[in-house]
Parts: structure tokens; sequence; C-alpha cells
């Protein structure tokens, strides 16, 4: 057998055992509404940390990542840093308070603090937003198996590949549910992880050490804070742009806290947001450090092939595959977050909209139907990537953030500002709708480029984040005090309860307790920008 039909059957026997497994786990919880979406409200934080990174950490931070990371250096980490800190804010801040209202979806959060219109936009923005961006998973996915078997990276190959995949993960998570999705999670990060250490170790020895990897490289590779001046990833586009992202992101992301709304309670909730920002710092070794030693070792290919290039060439047959199959876990586990995610989505917040008296099952039905049509779609559409300019990990932290942002103004001020209201929340939907993708495509097709101004094309996508977030906050508020205040069943909630800090008075040993170890986070964290 050649080493290509090893790797290859490592891969399809993963894809298959992974997937009967995922149908096999969720067979009890996929028959009622809470078992579908929330896993019967019973995870536990082990099982919520690994599977939020699991979803976070896609496949585009294997390929994208490691080609950030192989001209950006260390400064290609700030998302994961910033986006683990971030998560345990939301944490304190938003966590006890949906879990009080025992929402089924973050969208419900608008619908009860301002009005159905807004839960509708933004269930809807992310409908649409999850359904084009399909394509780019499987996309990359794609390009790293066509890499790793040496295939010509062409049209016709990326949609064999794609199909693929989309028939794994698709089904399970389809048919599975969110159970199905969070345990699969688990398996999946273990394999990552064990995977991408293989990877780092055997491309720092072949780069001669870390010693000789650090002595090889420009000093600003090794700083998380690149000058302003830097057109990779400036510190100036770290703060306040990816930070902004980040807090969006770990406030109100649909297929990010999906998850945490299964939890048993505020305290498995809270830890697990905190397990999923310890296990983010494993990004620094999952993506940067290959990233950095693949710089080295292939400074003539391109960035987004690196990764791919360096399991071919430095593993053997079958562990090649083995790592392969890591990849793919990354893929499937945040395909598999966003196809349950929407299926919530559209069942739950926007399906019953049109039909009221719809029942519980024909609105999952039709949840279902929608999820599967956007992975068909993913499929088809996935080739379009074959000529964006752009690398792969700024593509997706650009389409995710601007997005996201108007939900996220939404969601900072409407929990912070008792004022704001449903008028002023639409408003800014709907005019931060109309500027996300106006920007996206205008910035990212080549096409396009003459309809935006030179300057703006010029400028850093996350510089121009936070220009975005004070024109939408700046209608948020202006829309806002021109109407009518909201009435006080719309602020009633966002009171704090007993309950909500109930677990921290409890009897748990100190070395059990969330704030514990959020303070050992923050130092750690801290402690990574000091020395880098």
């Amino acid at each position: 057998m050649s080493d290509r039909s090893i790797d290859l059957t490592v891969v399809v026997i993963y894809l298959i055992s992974i997937t009967v497994f995922g149908l096999w786990i969720g067979r009890k919880h996929a028959k009622t509404k809470e078992g579908y979406f929330l896993g019967d409200r019973n995870f536990n934080w082990i099982l919520i940390g690994f599977s939020l990174f699991a979803t976070n950490i896609s496949m585009g931070f294997f390929v994208g990542g490691t080609g950030k990371a192989s001209k950006a250096g260390f400064a290609a980490f700030n998302p994961e840093l910033l986006g683990g800190f971030m998560l345990t804010i939301s944490a304190i801040i938003f966590i006890p308070m949906y879990l009080r209202t025992r929402i089924f979806t973050i969208p419900q959060f608008l619908e009860m603090r301002f009005n159905k219109t807004s839960k509708l936009l933004y269930g809807g923005l992310f409908s649409v937003t999850q359904f084009f961006s399909a394509p780019l998973g499987l996309y990359t996915a794609s390009t790293a198996v066509l890499v790793l078997f040496q295939f010509e990276i062409n049209s016709t190959n990326v949609v064999i590949c794609s199909l693929m995949i989309a028939c794994t993960v698709g089904l399970y998570a389809i048919l599975g549910g969110l159970t199905s999705v969070v345990v699969t999670d688990f398996i999946q990060v273990v394999i990552m992880i064990v995977g991408s250490l293989i990877v780092a170790i055997i491309a720092v020895h072949q780069v001669g050490g870390l010693d000789a990897l650090f002595a090889s490289v420009d000093k600003d590779m090794l700083t998380l804070l690149r000058p302003a001046s830097d057109k990779e990833f400036p510190w100036t586009a770290a703060f306040p742009g990816q930070s902004l992202h980040s807090a969006f992101y770990a406030f109100c992301s649909i297929a990010i806290l999906q998850r945490a709304l299964g939890a048993k309670n505020v305290d498995h909730a809270q830890k697990g947001l905190l397990l999923g920002g310890f296990l983010k710092i494993f990004g620094l070794v999952l993506f940067v450090i290959p990233g950095i030693a693949g710089s080295l070792l292939f400074p003539e290919i391109p960035g987004d092939t690196i990764y791919a290039t360096m399991v071919r060439d430095f593993l053997p047959a079958g562990i090649s595959g083995l790592i392969l199959a890591g990849m793919l876990a990354a893929l499937m586990s945040s395909q598999d977050s966003s196809i349950n995610a929407t299926a919530g989505v559209v069942a739950l917040d926007i399906y019953p909209v049109f039909k009221p008296q719809a029942s519980e099952r024909e609105a999952v039905i039709v949840g279902k139907v929608f999820a599967a049509t956007q992975i068909s779609f993913g499929v088809i559409a996935a080739p379009v990537f074959l000529v964006i300019e752009q690398g792969i990990f700024d593509l997706v932290l650009k389409i995710s953030g601007f997005m996201l942002l108007p939900a996220g103004v939404c969601y900072l001020w409407g929990r912070l500002v008792p004022r704001v209201n449903g008028a002023g929340a639409s408003a800014t939907l709907l005019c931060g709708l109309v500027l996300g993708v106006y920007y996206i495509l205008t910035s990212s097709l080549p096409g396009l480029r003459s309809f935006l101004p030179e300057f703006v094309h010029e400028a850093h996508y996350y510089h121009v984040y936070p220009v975005f977030v004070l024109i939408l906050t700046g209608i948020f508020f202006a829309v806002s005090f021109m109407t009518d205040a909201p009435t006080p069943d719309k602020l009633e909630f966002l009171k704090a309860h007993a309950d909500d800090r109930a677990h921290l008075k409890s009897e748990q040993p100190w070395y059990r307790k969330f704030y514990f170890w959020w303070g050992v986070y923050v130092v750690v964290v801290l402690g990574l920008y000091i020395v880098f």
C-alpha cells in the first residue's frame, strides 16, 4: 500500500468513526426541543470548555493561522489571547443573566431587552452569515487535503473534497443535535492538540531547536505587539480593533455560547468558558510556532499551504493521515456548531414568526432543512475562494468581525445602558448589516475595489473596526434618545439575582472556585504580554 493510500485510509476511518459515534451519542437527546438544541441543559464545565475551544479553533487557524504567523509571528496569537480573556468577561457579565432567563438561543435576549424585530434582524443576519461563510470553511479544509495528497487545487477537486467532508459533519450535526456536537468536540480537541504538538515538535527540530528558531527570525516576529507601522498585525490593530471583535464574539456569538446555555448551572457555564480561555493559550503551539518555523523551512511557498506541506514532508505515512484527521476535526467542530446554531435560530426564532401555530417538530424540521441547504451551498460555492487575494486568516476574521459588530454593539449597550431601546437596536442592526456587507465585499473582491476609497482599502481592517463601532454606537444612542424610553419590563431581568452568585458562596474549596482560577488566568495572559 502506498503512503498516500495509508493516509487516505486513516482519514476515511476517522471520518466514518466520528460520524457514527456522533449519531449514536445524540440519539437520546434529539427528540425534544430542549434535548436537540441544548442537550437537555446537562453539560458540565469540561464538555463546555472543550467544545467551545473546538468550535473556535477551526481549520482556518491551522491553515490560515499558520500562514499569518509565518508573516506576523507571535502577533498572530493576539486573537486567541484577547478572545480567551473576553470569554471570561462574558462569563461574569452575561452568562448568569442568560441562564437565569432560560433562553434557548442567544438572539432571544434581544427580544426580551428590546423587541421581536431586533431578534429577527440578528437571527436573520447570523443565518445569512453562516450560510455564506460555509464555503470558506469547506474551501480551507479542501485546500489542506489537496496539498497533503499533492493533488491540483482546482474547482473540481475542491468540490469533491468539500462534498466528502460535508457528508460526514452534516450528518451527525443535523440529526444528532447539540449533544452530538459537544461530545464529538471533546474527542476532536484531543486529536487536534496531539496532532498539532507532533507537527510543532518536528518543525522546531527541523529548524535546529527553539534557540535556533528564535535566533533566525527578526525580533518583531517574537513580539505580540508589533510597531504601529507594521503591515501584518500592528499593535494598533490589536487594541482596540481586535479587542472589540473578541468582546462582541464572547458576548453574543450564537455558535460559541449555545453550549453555555446547555450548562447544568451557572457554575458549570462560567468554568466552561474559563476552561475555553485556558485552552486557547495552546494556540501558541498549535499554529504560531509551526508558522514561524515554516517561514524558515519553506520561504518560497504561500503561507496558507505551509502547515499541510510540513505534515506531508516531515511525517511518516499514517501519522500524517492522523494529523490531517486532526485538521479535519478542527473544521468539523466549527462546522457542526454552525449547523446546530443555525438550525436553532431558524427553528426557534425565525420560522415561528411566519407560522406562529407551527408545531415544535415542524419548526425543528425547518431548521434542519435550512442547515442542510447551508452546507450544500458551501460545497457548491467553495471554489469561489480560489480567486480571493486576501489570506484565509484575515478573511475569516474580517467576515466574522464585521458581521457580528452591529449585534455586539446592541448587546454591550443593551446590557449596560438602561435608556437604549428597541428602535435604536433595530436601526443599529440594519445600518450595521449594510455597512458590513459593503465593506467586506469591496475590500475582499478585486473587481469591487474601485467602490471603496483607497485610504480605507489600505487601512488594516482592525483600524476600520473601531470606526464602525463608533458610527453604530452613535446611531444606537441617537435613535434611542429620540424615541420613547424602554418600559420597566424590558429592564427588570437585567438586575442581578441572588441565585446568580449562589455558587460563589457554596462550600467548594477555594481551589475549585471560579474567581481563583480566573485570577490565575489573568496573571498568565498579562505575563505573556509582559514577556513577549
